[in-house]
C-alpha cells in the first residue's frame, strides 16, 4: 500500500514538472539532467527547455567567452566593411555604365575615341624617339672627342665631360618618358577593351528591355 502511494506521487511530482515546463541541461561529468529549474552554474551553457510533451521548444546556446566575443565582433566588423566596400563599388559600376551610355551611341564612337588617344600617344613617343636619336648621336660624338684628347695624352676640358654627363642624364629622362607613355598607351587600350565590351552587354540588356516591354 505504501509503495502504490509513493509511486502515486512520484507521478503527480513528474506531471506537476512537465505541466510547468521541463529544462534539460548535462553537468560537468556529462551527464544529462532534468528539472524545473537550471542550477546557476549551468545556465550559461548549451542547454534545452522541453514543453508537457518532452518536445524542445527552446535551445539556450552556450554563452561566449570574452575572447568568443572579441572575435566574433572583429568578424561582424569586417563584413559589414566588405559589404561597405561592395556598395561603394555597385554604385561606382552604376556610375561608370551611366557615363558610359551618354558619352557614346555606338561601339564604333568608342573605338575612334580610343584610336584618337592611342595616337596622341604614339605622337608623343615618335617624337621624343626622335629627340632621343639625335642625343645618342652627340653622346657618341662628345665620347669620341674625349677618347681623342685621351689618346693625345692631353687634359679633357671641364666643359666637355659636363656636356657628357648633361647628354648622358637628357637621355635617361627621355628613356623613362618613352618608357612611361608606353605603359600609358596599354592601359588605355585596356581600359577601351573593358569599356567596349560593357557597352555591348548594355546595350543587349537595353534591347532585351525593350522587346520585353512591347
Amino acid at each position: 500500500m505504501i509503495r502504490i502511494v509513493l509511486c502515486f506521487f512520484m507521478i503527480v511530482s513528474v506531471q506537476t514538472i512537465f505541466a510547468a515546463g521541463l529544462e534539460k541541461w548535462t553537468d560537468e561529468e556529462g551527464q544529462v539532467n532534468y528539472g524545473d529549474r537550471v542550477p546557476p552554474k549551468y545556465l550559461g551553457q548549451e542547454r534545452e527547455t522541453l514543453n508537457p510533451q518532452g518536445v524542445v521548444i527552446k535551445r539556450h546556446s552556450r554563452m561566449m567567452t570574452e575572447e568568443e566575443k572579441e572575435q566574433l565582433k572583429v568578424k561582424q566588423n569586417q563584413e559589414a566593411a566588405i559589404k561597405r566596400a561592395e556598395m561603394i563599388e555597385a554604385r561606382k559600376r552604376a556610375l561608370r555604365d551611366r557615363v558610359l551610355l551618354e558619352s557614346f551611341t555606338t561601339e564604333r564612337d568608342l573605338i575612334i575615341q580610343r584610336d584618337a588617344r592611342v595616337e596622341a600617344v604614339n605622337s608623343q613617343i615618335q617624337l621624343t624617339e626622335t629627340i632621343i636619336k639625335d642625343h645618342e648621336d652627340k653622346l657618341e660624338s662628345v665620347k669620341k672627342r674625349i677618347a681623342d684628347i685621351e689618346k693625345s695624352n692631353r687634359k679633357v676640358p671641364d666643359n666637355l665631360r659636363k656636356e657628357l654627363t648633361s647628354v648622358g642624364l637628357q637621355l635617361e629622362t627621355h628613356y623613362q618618358f618613352v618608357q612611361d607613355k608606353s605603359i600609358e598607351r596599354n592601359e588605355i587600350i585596356k581600359k577601351f577593351d573593358i569599356d567596349i565590351e560593357r557597352f555591348r552587354e548594355l546595350q543587349k540588356y537595353k534591347k532585351k528591355r525593350t522587346e520585353s516591354s512591347n
